[in-house]
C-alpha cells in the first residue's frame, strides 16, 4: 500500500491519540489512587468550571484563524495570523481569570463554601483549555499535525513522572493536584505555542482580515459552539450543584474521559484530510465507509474490554466508571462521525451549518444538564450525552447533503 502524506498523518497521529489515550488511563489511575472519590470529584469541579467559562470567550476568532491558515499561500502572512490569535489568546486568559474570581464568589454565597479555596486555586493556571484550543485550531489549519501530537502526549508524560514522585513522597491533596497538573500543561503548550513562530508585525492589519473571517465565518461556529462545547461541562457542574458532594461529577467525568478516545479517530481523519477537503465537492466513499468500520470496531472492542481494564487499573470504590462508560462510548463514536463531516463543511467555510447543527444537540445538552440530571442524577447526565451526540451526527449527515447537492448542481 502506497503511503501518501495523508495516511501517514493520519498514521502519525492515530498512534500519538492511542498512546496519549494509554498515558491518560495512567494519570486517571495516578489521580484515583491518591484521592478518593470526593476529592477527585471536586477537582473535576474546578476544571469543568474554568473550561465552561472559558469556552464563552473566544468568540470564533481561533476557528476563524485555523481557516485562515488553511488556505494562506504565504508563510509570513500565516505567522501574522498566529500573532493575532496569541494576542487574543492572552487576553481572554485574563478574562477567564476575572471571571473565575466572580465565579469563587458566586460559590461561597449560593453553593458550596468548601469549594472556594479550590477555585481560587486554579485561577492562575486556568489557561490550559484556551492554550490546547490555539494548539489544535492553529496547527489544523497549518497541517502541523506534530504539534497536535506534542499537545496530546508530553503533558501527561510530563505529569506522570512528576505527580508520582511528588504525591509518593510529600503526598496528594485536590489542591497540590490541580496546581500541578495544570501547570505543567501550561509549561508544555507554553513552548508548542512559541514554536509556531508567531509574528506580530502587522497586528492591525492581521485583525482586520481575522475579522472579516469572523464575521462571516468564525462568529456563527461560535454561536453553535455555545450551544455545544460549552454546554458540554454543565452536566459536570450540575450534578455537583444537586448532590450533596462531588462523587457523581468524578465518576461521570471520568467515564466520559475514557469514553472520549473513541470520538477521536474520525476527528483525526477529519483534521488531516483538513486541507484537502477545502478543495474537494464531497468526502470520498473510500474516506467515508472506512471511518464508520473504523469507530464501529472500536466500539464494540470498547465495550468488550471496558469492565476487566476498569477492575485492574482501578481502586473498587470506582468500580461504577466502568459501567457508564459503556453507554458513553456509544454517544462519543456517534460524535466523533459527526465530527469528521463537521471538519469538511468548516473547511468550506459554511458556518451556519456547524451553528445550527450545535444549537440542535446543545439544546438536548440544555435540557439534559439541568432536567435530566435533576430526575435521574448521573444516568441523565449519561442519556442528554447520547441524545445530543445522535442529534448532531444527524444534523451534519444532513447539512452535508445540502451542501453537496448544491456544488453538484453549480
Amino acid at each position: 500500500m502506497k503511503f501518501n502524506k495523508q495516511r501517514k498523518q493520519i498514521i502519525q497521529l492515530y498512534s500519538s491519540t492511542l498512546l496519549g489515550v494509554v498515558l491518560g488511563i495512567f494519570v486517571s489511575v495516578l489521580n484515583t489512587r491518591n484521592l478518593g472519590p470526593s476529592s477527585y470529584g471536586d477537582v473535576r469541579y474546578v476544571t469543568n468550571l474554568f473550561n465552561f467559562i472559558s469556552s464563552f470567550l473566544l468568540f470564533g476568532y481561533f476557528v476563524s484563524g485555523s481557516r485562515l491558515l488553511a488556505i494562506s499561500k504565504s508563510k509570513l502572512n500565516s505567522q501574522s495570523i498566529r500573532g493575532i490569535m496569541v494576542v487574543i489568546l492572552g487576553i481572554t486568559v485574563l478574562v477567564t481569570m476575572f471571571l473565575l474570581l466572580v465565579g469563587a464568589v458566586v460559590e461561597y454565597v449560593w453553593f458550596n463554601k468548601e469549594i472556594v479555596s479550590l477555585i481560587l486555586y486554579a485561577v492562575p493556571v486556568c489557561a490550559t483549555p484556551l492554550m490546547l484550543n490555539y494548539i489544535n485550531t492553529t496547527a489544523q489549519g497549518d497541517n502541523h499535525i506534530g504539534r497536535i501530537a506534542a499537545a496530546r502526549l508530553f503533558p501527561s508524560f510530563v505529569y506522570l513522572i512528576v505527580g508520582y514522585l511528588v504525591y509518593r513522597y510529600w503526598g496528594a491533596t485536590s489542591t497540590k493536584m490541580l496546581l500541578l497538573q495544570n501547570g505543567i500543561a501550561i509549561f508544555v503548550f507554553s513552548c508548542i505555542i512559541w514554536s509556531t513562530r508567531p509574528s506580530f508585525g502587522y497586528l492591525k492589519a492581521s485583525f482586520k482580515r481575522l475579522n472579516r473571517e469572523n464575521k462571516r465565518y468564525g462568529r456563527p461556529v461560535y454561536w453553535g459552539s455555545i450551544s455545544n462545547v460549552s454546554l458540554s461541562y454543565l452536566a459536570g457542574i450540575t450534578l455537583g450543584i444537586y448532590n450533596a458532594d462531588n462523587v457523581d461529577v468524578g465518576f461521570y467525568t471520568l467515564a466520559l474521559t475514557v469514553a472520549t478516545p473513541l470520538s477521536m479517530l474520525p476527528s483525526i481523519i477529519g483534521t488531516t484530510y483538513f486541507k484537502r477537503f477545502a478543495v474537494s465537492n464531497q468526502i470520498s466513499n473510500k474516506i467515508m465507509l472506512g471511518t464508520i468500520i473504523l469507530t464501529i470496531v472500536s466500539c464494540v472492542v470498547f465495550v468488550m474490554i471496558i469492565n476487566p481494564v476498569v477492575r485492574i487499573l482501578y481502586d473498587e470504590s470506582y468500580s461504577p466508571v466502568a459501567y457508564y462508560a459503556s453507554f458513553l462510548a456509544i454517544g462519543t463514536s456517534i460524535h466523533g462521525l459527526g465530527d469528521m463531516v463537521n471538519r469538511f463543511l468548516g473547511a468550506h467555510g459554511q458556518g451556519k451549518y456547524l451553528r445550527n447543527g450545535a444549537f440542535m444537540s446543545g439544546a438536548i445538552l440544555l435540557i439534559g444538564s439541568f432536567g435530566f440530571v435533576f430526575l435521574w442524577g448521573i444516568g441523565g447526565a449519561i442519556l442528554s450525552r447520547i441524545l445530543s451526540s445522535v442529534v448532531f451526527c444527524g444534523s451534519m449527515i444532513y447539512y452535508y447533503i445540502q451542501f453537496t447537492q448544491k456544488m453538484k448542481a453549480i
